[in-house]
């Protein structure tokens, strides 16, 4: 029998990296990708990537990937033979899928009565039992019942959602005291994110691994396993790390879960990509966690290790087909490590970073995979997930992978907001990590270590690099045509400079510079090499080995840089126009409260904020020109712009305010 034929057209919907990632296959298969958009996101990557882009309209963002009858109507006007529902949003809704099979549409997953099956937690549980796998003792009815019952459970007991995922309508509890209120919070979180307040009580098991089995399955009722993958590296139950394959099991014990899963799938006539998550305890037991029945967010490691495109798999098995592989065709090839780059600040509790990306450059290499919906300087959204990228690499052993994953996030360079690559290297550099002796709880547990060991790869980098290749970037830069070392001709008698590096003062004497190499005394230490100037990157090849040092631009503001994962500060102390930040915040009986003035009489050039807009510590509000030179007036402390009173070309004397900061909202 052979295969029928594929769709002509699929639209997504979805948005983000895993858009992106769907219209690569598509792309691939000759199938013409149909993206859609909210009015925010008409620039975005997956929408410029896409064959054609429709916007959703009416809704606030998340809301409006949630409007089915919008959504529906839409492939239908685009003439669609599909939709791929990606991850998240209505991946996982039953009467989405459902929606799509009475207008004719085919839901690229599984039945609809499938997801609401395995979604509902408790009818998987009882699923999973009828299918043979072993489950987590668990209690079930209203709270009174559960309560009554979780007497006789042992401490410390999970109460869980019955609805959703991702660590939402989830507590810990650790003595009986703690049960009434812990029901009543997580049904309150499950009913707003869910719209189910449904709740049940299950064993909290200590210190266990979550390993997950990938698995396939066609409308011929042919179902295969792609092996297993270690997601146990995770903060707030929210996955960070995973692996392919996981690093814990035993032949024996990876082979029990993967039948375990397939007789799962085959149980409930399984169609499409799925996964079935296990929780592994210290003994070497498994038990059932729950499926999820759509792509996951972390498919690329399995992907690496088996050759198999499961999006691929997916959109063929959507459209009748069978499956293209067997079992004993499915074979793991060396191993592949993936990481979440999100917008968040470890340092300040993680607290999501949403801004303007103001330079962007992904890691290079055969051995990298980045899924990301970025490609340029860009805005991100607070509306959505913080994830901003998946990065992965792949080599023929797991140290091999872990290096070169090292590698690629130091080589990634994100500016303009705040996220947790430094986070990630620490955690990859961590002893316990290099020997996958983790936990589910292991990274919250220890937290402050690897952010502390984040402090310490910094300080451990060879900084001389670069600061180097951030003095040459300014040299070479028609920035440097107008400082005091070009214009002066000082710099030709000694050939000195200062500039800050960080909190440091930095000393340079120029030994050699031409297009293509420099030498350089800092701090009375030789920094030597080759070079390559690009616009937001200097390549240096120093010691033997290729050092990168990333900025925003073209190199003319050159006060911010990267260099290993990690952001410096740098400034020539040398440049006449240079933008020198400076806070002017004035305090007596007759200023009002919050009154921001520029320091010297000039003229405004630039705004950067409008009334009403929050701003933080530091940011820079307005630049003034005076004889040549720009000063920028930076917030004072972190507030909200209540008034502004000035704009763009008008002449400030310095005696009256240019703005007024408000305190935050408590």
């Amino acid at each position: 029998m052979t295969d029928r034929p594929v769709f002509s057209s699929i639209m997504i919907a979805n948005r983000g990296e895993i858009a992106v990632r769907i219209i690569r296959t598509a792309r691939k298969m000759g199938i013409a990708a149909i993206a859609l958009h909210t009015p925010d996101e008409r620039d975005a990557l997956h929408a410029r990537a896409a064959d054609r882009s429709w916007e959703l309209n009416g809704s606030l963002p998340p809301a409006a990937w949630l409007d089915v009858e919008q959504i529906i109507s839409i492939a239908k006007k685009a003439k669609v033979g599909a939709i791929h529902p990606g991850y998240g949003f209505l991946s996982e809704n039953p009467d989405f899928a459902a929606a799509c099979e009475s207008e004719g549409l085919v839901f690229i997953g599984p039945r609809s009565e499938t997801i609401g099956l395995m979604g509902n937690k408790i009818r998987a549980r009882e699923t999973a039992l009828k299918a043979g796998l072993p489950v987590i003792e668990a209690v079930t009815g209203t709270t009174g019942e559960i309560i009554r019952k979780g007497a006789d459970m042992k401490y410390p007991l999970l109460v869980k959602a019955v609805a959703g995922g991702g660590g939402r309508g989830m507590r810990l509890v650790s003595h009986p005291g703690e049960l009434s209120g812990a029901i009543q919070s997580a049904g309150r979180e499950a009913l707003a994110y869910f719209g189910d307040g449904s709740v049940y009580l299950e064993q909290f098991l200590e210190s266990p691994r979550h390993i997950e089995v990938q698995v396939l399955g066609d409308s011929h009722g042919n179902i295969i396993h792609l092996y297993d993958r270690e997601c146990s590296v995770q903060r707030r139950y929210q996955k960070i790390i995973e692996e392919a394959p996981s690093p814990y099991p035993d032949k024996e014990l990876r082979l029990a879960m993967a039948r375990a899963a397939v007789a799962l799938a085959r149980s409930i006539g399984y169609t499409g990509a799925g996964t079935v998550e296990f929780l592994v305890d210290r003994h070497g037991n498994f038990y059932f966690l729950e499926m999820n029945t759509r792509i996951q967010v972390e498919h690329p490691v399995t992907e690496i290790v088996t050759g198999i495109d499961i999006v691929e798999e997916q959109i063929r098995v959507a459209a009748g087909s069978k499956l293209r592989y067997s079992q004993d065709m499915v074979k793991i090839r060396g191993h592949a490590i993936e990481c979440r780059l999100y917008a968040e600040d470890p340092a300040s509790g993680f607290l999501p970073s949403p801004g303007m990306i103001t330079c962007y450059q992904e890691p290079e290499g055969e051995d990298i995979r980045v899924d990301s919906a970025l490609d340029s300087a860009s805005p991100v959204s607070g509306s959505y997930d913080p994830l901003l990228a998946k990065v992965t690499a792949s080599g023929d052993s797991r140290e091999e992978a872990r290096k070169r994953l090292v590698g690629a996030l130091e080589n990634y360079c994100i500016q303009g907001i705040k996220t947790n690559a430094g986070f990630l290297l620490s955690l990859l550099h961590n002893g316990d990590f290099i020997a996958a002796g983790f936990s589910t709880g292991w990274c919250e547990n220890n937290t402050a270590e690897i952010l502390d060991g984040e402090n310490r790869l910094k300080e451990a980098a060879p900084w001389r690099v670069a600061a180097a290749g951030a003095l040459v970037a300014s040299l070479r830069h028609k920035a440097g045509k107008n400082s005091l070392w070009e214009r002066l001709g000082y710099w030709r008698a000694d050939r000195q400079l200062e500039f800050s590096f960080e909190s440091e003062t930095v000393t340079a004497s120029l030994l050699h510079l031409s297009a293509e190499t420099f030498r350089l005394i800092l701090n009375g230490k030789e920094a030597a090499g080759k070079y390559q100037l690009e616009k937001n990157r200097i390549k240096i090849w120093s010691d033997g080995m290729l050092h990168q040092v990333f900025f925003p631009g073209n190199g003319k503001e050159l006060n911010k840089l990267s260099f290993r994962g990690y952001d410096y500060s740098f400034r020539r102390n040398d440049l006449l126009d240079s933008e020198k930040p400076v806070t002017s915040l004035r305090e007596g009986p007759s200023t009002p409260p919050g009154a921001v003035f520029s320091p010297l009489p000039g003229r405004a050039i630039k705004v950067t904020r409008k009334e009403g807009d929050s701003v933080k510590k530091g940011e820079i509000l307005v630049v003034v020109e005076s004889m040549k030179m720009e000063t920028g007036i930076e917030a004072p402390a972190d507030g909200v712009i209540g008034r502004l009173d000035i704009c763009e070309g008008q002449l400030t004397d310095g005696t009256l305010p240019l703005l007024i900061l408000e305190p935050l909202s408590p």
